[in-house]
């Protein structure tokens, strides 16, 4: 039995593949910059490849997230929010608008219809925001540069990558144990098991029956290269270690979110902040001191 085709969709527009055709043929890139919403007139829409506007636009609103699809790697998803003071009308239908790199004739890239929708306005102390997403399929290899704004609003994307960093900021970890076998300079240490950390964020310290262990000039230790999973389970001992010492290891809470974009850009609004927030609680971190806690002393 053939799948039920969706209700609602997006189709690239006849405008887009020739933006996209345009783009290969001169060498540039095509440039989407915003989210545009319509109420078509209070009508029902199917979305067609040969529509040039919406039928009634009633918005338009920055791209501020973009990501891709769990079931489509294809498929880019673009975000857009409409924020609690913007509203007072029907959505029925969304696109988006494009244009060249270095023009600015725009076009509409993208046409979705929407299901039935009325964005309020803030009434009776009740303030809502509303999350547009748009999923779009390039029919090229044309370069696609998606403009992500900065308006101070945070996407739901970029709330759960907030949470998952301020979560993950609150826990230190630490465990102690005595080496079984000795290990060699320059040979793995492994950790006891369950502990783990991200290289990089430098949130590893690191003793030797009792003695502290350097990084950084005169090393004592290093980090090692994450596993598949992206976190790493051992660090490399830069002197020789003999059966019987004792070492342990504190890892200092540090962020294991992944990046609001899957490709290297220059981190702006709420991305830069939630960088910053997370360099800001590292270097508190670094200068705070530990105490065992009663429960955790042990007495001769």
């Amino acid at each position: 039995m053939a799948d039920e085709a969706p209700k609602y969709f997006a189709v690239l527009t006849d405008a887009g593949a020739a933006l996209e055709a345009r783009a290969l043929e001169t060498g540039k890139g095509v440039v989407l910059t915003h989210i545009v919403v319509g109420d078509a007139n209070l009508q029902e829409v199917t979305p067609n490849p040969n529509v040039t506007s919406l039928v009634h636009e009633v918005c338009r609103r920055p791209i501020d997230a973009r990501s891709r699809d769990a079931n489509d790697p294809k498929v880019t998803l673009l975000h857009a929010t409409l924020p609690a003071d913007v509203g007072g009308f029907w959505i029925y239908e969304l696109g988006v608008v494009g244009h060249l790199e270095g023009e600015e004739e725009e076009v509409l890239y993208a046409y979705a219809n929407h299901g039935r929708y009325y964005k309020m306005l803030p009434q009776d102390g009740q303030t809502i925001t509303h999350e547009l997403t748009i999923p779009i399929i390039q029919s090229t290899d044309a370069e696609l540069t998606i403009e992500v704004a900065d308006d101070g609003y945070a996407t739901r994307q970029e709330y759960l990558l907030l949470s998952a960093l301020v979560e993950a900021l609150r826990h230190t970890r630490r465990a102690v144990w005595t080496l079984e076998t000795a290990v060699a300079a320059g040979e793995l240490l492994p950790l006891p098991e369950g502990v783990t950390y991200i290289p990089g964020h430098n949130a590893v310290s690191l003793s030797f029956d009792g003695l502290n262990c350097h990084q950084g000039a005169h090393a004592q230790f290093e980090e090692v290269e994450a596993e598949s999973d992206g976190y790493a389970r051992a660090v490399r001992l830069l002197f020789d270690a003999p059966e019987g010492a004792e070492f342990e290891i504190l890892i200092r809470g540090h962020s294991d979110a992944l990046s609001l974009h899957d490709a290297p850009e220059t981190a702006t609004g709420l991305t830069a902040r939630i960088n910053a927030l997370e360099k800001s609680l590292s270097q508190v971190a670094d200068g705070a001191a530990y105490i065992t806690p009663p429960s955790e002393i042990h007495n001769p």
